[in-house]
């Protein structure tokens, strides 16, 4: 196949894409009758919302991040993009580029959730509300 063929057809593919991605439309949702309650309320009424646990959550990490999360994910970066540049020799700046992200991604979570006690419990209680 040629160039101009392999880009016309490329193009093709973008264009049906974007056109399908562009005509697709959700409704909205049908709201509740007047008095109605979620399941969820009256399965668990004193459960706080998703949101709320979010950003409970949320706000945790972020007192984690202040407290310690960015030295942390600086030592995780500096650990793992030697140990990136000295295991994979061969094709040694993928390694370190890897390692590095690996590394920086790890060491936030440790720095964050070391120097928050207060994460790991907002955690589990975001992923345990309906």
């Amino acid at each position: 196949m040629n160039p101009t063929k392999s880009l016309a057809a490329s193009a093709l593919v973008v264009v049906a894409l974007g056109a399908g991605a562009g005509t697709a439309y959700a409704e909205p949702a049908v709201p509740p009758p007047p008095g109605a309650e979620a399941v969820s309320d009256a399965i668990w009424p004193d459960n706080p919302t998703k949101q709320s646990a979010f950003d409970a959550f949320a706000t945790e990490v972020a007192v984690g991040w202040n407290n310690g999360g960015g030295q942390g994910a600086l030592i995780g970066l500096g650990v793992g993009a030697g140990i990136g540049c000295l295991s994979i020799f061969p094709n040694f700046i993928a390694g370190c580029i890897v390692g590095g992200v690996i590394g920086a991604g790890v060491g936030a979570m440790n720095g964050i959730k070391d120097s928050n006690p207060n994460v790991l419990p907002a955690f589990d209680k975001f992923m345990a509300t309906p």
